[in-house]
């Protein structure tokens, strides 16, 4: 016998709830932005005063004319309209160049958005064109970015996109200023990667076992990385500036005490939990699932079916950790190929070394994060949480912020 036309009130109608997926994650949406607004906003400026002033003022303006540049072509050759900050309104005339200088210019038009160098000089001011203005484009490619995780992730990308956004706001607001008022870099980094960790964690997954499985297997591996970089940092004998320019650079702005190896160790923390927290939660989340799928299943027999996924896992990233590497540093590895030296000799070199110490230390707490987070994850499997009424149960859903 067919039923007839479903009426309110029927028994086993659905009912539609408005705005249900936002009701879910209210408590995450409301308590993310609320951190993240906490951070940019109350935090006070920790930064320390500066030494002195700028030996080079960076200012935003539009090309308004090109000039000739005088018969000994050594005169200004571009006009600028200054258009934001203390000196907006202001007209200059400059020189063109580009981010390595005159061989390298992109292509100017009257009208472009373009970032000024104005330098005190002994002989006076010189202005100077340094570059392209880009942020409108980056602010699209970004929107971009935001639409596809939100359009792909639902209310769990929105939340992800809060974390990400948690996690700018901390290194902007907390992490350098601290580093430069001359912190010790890897204490700094540490503590700004558990909070950081904690706080995108609860963001996303909410307070349930694989949340805390994923963090405690966290921890464990950047504290196994950070031991490994000190201690092949000295068995290297790294330089004061291991390797890097960029060392001369903190010291010509007056910042000659920031310690330089502490930075090298506190780039190494962040750019391996960068990885860490992703294959953490892969592998709780892989174990709670299994656990749930079967629920008669015992411990150790989930906890190895995990590992086979995590092994697979492994093979992935690693080899991307390592080509994040190979190509940030490709440049340097292709000029120091064209010389035709001994590879051996040039991978002893300090600049290369120190990359190597970054991929290989990096990769052993990626390596090392599976079985312990599995181990980990398997241990809380049918375990009950403080704070939570009951238990999750065998077979049982993993509550989270997006379960009613």
């Amino acid at each position: 016998m067919s039923r007839g036309p479903a009426r309110i009130g029927d028994p086993g109608e659905p009912v539609e709830v408005p705005f249900r997926g936002l009701r879910r994650n209210a408590r995450a949406l409301a308590g993310g932005l609320i951190l993240l607004l906490g951070i940019a906003f109350l935090v006070p400026d920790l930064s320390p005063p500066p030494t002195k002033s700028p030996d080079v003022e960076l200012l935003r303006g539009q090309i308004v004319e090109f000039l000739a540049n005088g018969a000994d072509g050594t005169g200004p050759d571009v006009r600028i309209l200054v258009t934001a900050g203390a000196r907006a309104g202001e007209t200059l005339d400059g020189f063109l160049q580009g981010p390595a200088g005159e061989g390298d210019l992109p292509r100017y038009q009257i009208g472009d958005e373009v970032v000024v160098n104005a330098s005190d000089e002994p002989d006076g001011a010189v202005i100077s064109v340094a570059d392209l203005y880009r942020i409108p484009a980056l602010a699209a490619l970004l929107g971009i970015f935001g639409i596809a995780v939100t359009v792909v992730g639902g209310w769990r990308g929105v939340r992800s996109l809060i974390a990400l956004a948690l996690t700018l706001v901390v290194i902007v607001k907390i992490v350098v200023p601290l580093i430069l008022a001359g912190r010790d870099p890897v204490v700094v980094a540490i503590l700004a990667a558990t909070g950081v960790t904690i706080a995108s964690f609860l963001l996303t997954e909410g307070f349930r076992t694989q949340t805390l499985a994923a963090a405690v297997g966290t921890f464990a591996s950047l504290a196994l990385v950070a031991g490994l970089a000190i201690m092949f940092d000295q068995l290297a004998r790294f330089t004061e500036f291991r390797g890097s320019e960029d060392a001369t650079f903190l010291q010509a702005v007056g910042l000659p005490d920031i310690d330089i190896g502490g930075l090298l160790l506190a780039g190494i923390i962040f750019g391996a939990l960068g990885i860490l927290d992703d294959v953490t939660m892969t592998q709780a989340a892989t174990v709670t699932e299994l656990a749930e799928a079967s629920p008669s299943v015992a411990r150790v027999i989930i906890a190895q079916r995990a590992m086979n996924v995590g092994r697979s896992h492994i093979s992935a990233t690693v080899n991307t950790l390592f080509l994040a590497y190979v190509g940030a540093s490709l440049p340097l590895i292709v000029l120091f190929a064209a010389g035709r030296q001994d590879p051996l000799l040039m991978a002893s070199m300090e600049v290369v070394a120190v990359e190597i110490v970054r991929a290989v230390v990096g990769s052993i707490g990626i390596v090392l994060a599976v079985p312990l987070t599995t181990a980990i994850a398997a241990g809380l499997v049918d375990r009950s949480l403080p704070f939570r009424r009951g238990r999750a149960g065998r077979g049982r859903p993993a509550r989270g912020w997006d379960q009613p």
